[in-house]
């Protein structure tokens, strides 16, 4: 979208990005591939800070929206700072979904839906040891596959009848 903008109109509007990861934005996707080691961070990088800085587009990461003021036209970051808008595009993005079970806010507990998440996990999987992914869906067993290439033993806990039961049929 910001590269139709700016080839349309490159000098007509100010544009402001921001994110609540400190990270410029990657493909979310590839972060099982950096977990099983076949990428590294900055391959799946779709746009380096450099990127923004070239076009004049200031991106604030790591410093989330959390409140719009429709009337007045403006929104207020973590940090406090007030900035006014002209348009506004929300891309909000997703959470997962984490079933509600005592134990989550344990150390070494983490869903695999961000770069911190990956860390954590990389982080772990360094020690060597066991781990068990919750859910069996196409996330999980990536995560499981990734964490059992840097050493881990893993078991895969998943509440279906057959894995990846979104994506296949259940065998006759």
């Amino acid at each position: 979208m910001l590269d139709e903008l700016l080839a349309l109109a490159p000098d007509c509007y100010e544009i402001r990005v921001f994110g609540a990861e400190p990270h410029p934005n990657y493909n979310r996707i590839l972060l099982s591939s950096v977990l099983a080691g076949d990428k590294k961070l900055d391959d799946i990088v779709l746009h380096p800070f450099s990127w923004y800085q070239e076009r004049r587009i200031v991106l604030t990461a790591g410093n989330p929206v959390i409140e719009l003021d429709a009337a007045r036209r403006s929104l207020t970051t973590a940090s406090g700072e007030r900035v006014a808008y002209d348009k506004l595009v929300l891309a909000t993005g997703s959470k997962p979904l984490v079933p509600p079970i005592p134990g989550l806010d344990l150390a070494g507990v983490c869903s695999f839906r961000n770069v911190a998440d990956l860390e954590l996990m990389v982080e772990a999987a360094a020690h060597g040891g066991s781990a068990v992914v919750v859910g069996g869906g196409l996330l999980g067993l990536e995560a499981a596959h990734g964490l059992s290439r840097r050493g881990m033993r893993v078991t895969v806990v998943h509440l279906a009848r057959t894995l990846m039961e979104r994506q296949l049929d259940a065998a006759p």
